[in-house]
């Protein structure tokens, strides 16, 4: 891919081939964990599915909630065609069985296309886009910038309009995605131009290539997921691949630490600008813990070891952190929670109290059962 940069240069752009080699594996090994098995297909994964698979869904369904094939000519200029495009970017949409948000647009963004003045020239770039099929891709998105619809808010309408050639963009979260795969030099905050967007998408389709040998079925939005995964999920999970020999961390695991903290940023967009304490709406489902078991299972233990110690390896976050580790364990279902129903009964005996090293291992590939790992140590 080349890019002209500001000085009038041209620069080819191109993902690390190596760091997309390790990111790939890393994030291989982050599906495996979260799934309990080798992933095979973007579409045979559970996590994947409930995390990332909704975006078919938002692009299928606010495809329908267009309504233009029914759009006429002489509907130009009446505010229609303004107001079926408004509903289709706010519209709720059902993804297995759930009503959920469309968030792949800050609602920010959402709110300010509805309040978009109404106007034949906005109308008539719309109706050629999505209609008649009667202008060039980089014609419409000039025409889209000149009418002060924002970068994101342009990306969706593309995406929405071919979901082989254009994906949606959030420019904070994949500038920094890119800056880890070896393309610094490569922004798209406060970018958005034709160009720009050409090579976002190219770079999406490079990296496409590079998975296909390996998940043959890759589509150009699973490449999309892909990114978004090793640049969100991953880190917010704190997750650290077996390959870099990590030091003894305790990492966030949506599943199965006792304390789940989730932190989320408000979604990206080229203005920069920050608003606090609003809702935020999140897609993420997981497998319910009791909270009530963890608590009992940790006050039971305190009576004979005030310490927690884990029950592999013996480590104490109280004699290492002192009183910040006082109190603080892991609990591991010895039967794995995702084979669990809301009519599976769990008594405290079903559980092992661990570090979050121990942990991890007990979430490895061919998970070794608590005696294995404890063999393994000595």
């Amino acid at each position: 891919m080349t890019i002209i940069s500001e000085s009038g240069t041209e620069q080819e752009i191109h993902p690390s081939q190596q760091l997309l080699s390790d990111f790939i594996a890393d994030f291989s090994e982050f599906i495996e964990f979260k799934d309990n098995k080798p992933l095979s297909s973007f579409k045979s994964s559970p996590y994947i599915e409930t995390q990332e698979n909704y975006k078919y869904s938002v692009y299928e369904q606010t495809r329908d909630s267009l309504k233009n094939k029914s759009w006429q000519k002489e509907d130009i200029g009446t505010g229609k065609i303004q107001r079926c495009v408004a509903d289709a970017i706010k519209r709720k949409i059902y993804h297995d069985g759930t009503s959920v948000n469309n968030n792949l647009i800050d609602w920010r963004k959402q709110d300010d296309f509805s309040r978009q003045r109404k106007g034949s020239s906005l109308e008539e770039v719309l109706f050629r886009f999505y209609k008649s099929n009667d202008i060039k891709p980089k014609n419409a998105f000039e025409a889209f910038e000149r009418e002060g619809l924002p970068y994101q808010v342009i990306a969706y309408l593309f995406f929405i309009k071919d979901i082989e050639k254009f994906m949606p963009i959030s420019q904070q979260r994949f500038d920094g995605i890119f800056d880890d795969l070896g393309i610094p030099d490569f922004i798209t905050s406060r970018n958005c131009s034709w160009d720009n967007y050409v090579t976002f998408n190219g770079i999406i389709k490079e990296v496409r290539a590079t998975l296909l040998p390996i998940f043959p079925d890759t589509t150009l939005l699973d490449a999309h997921s892909f990114l978004w995964i090793i640049g969100s999920q991953m880190k917010a999970d704190s997750f650290i691949p077996s390959r870099l020999n990590a030091q003894p961390v305790t990492p966030k695991l949506d599943e199965e630490n006792i304390i789940t903290e989730v932190e989320t940023a408000p979604d990206d967009n080229e203005e920069q600008e920050y608003y606090e304490g609003s809702d935020v709406f999140q897609m993420h489902r997981r497998k319910e813990r009791s909270k009530g078991l963890i608590k009992d299972a940790k006050a039971s233990r305190l009576k004979s070891d005030s310490k927690l110690c884990c029950d592999v390896c013996g480590f104490s976050f109280l004699e290492i952190y002192g009183s910040l580790g006082e109190g603080f364990i892991e609990a591991h279902h010895i039967k794995p929670i995702s084979q669990l129903t809301e009519e599976t009964a769990i008594t405290i005996s079903e559980l092992a109290l661990v570090c979050a090293n121990c942990h991890r291992m007990l979430h490895r590939k061919h998970a070794p059962t608590i005696d294995e790992l404890k063999d393994l140590i000595k």
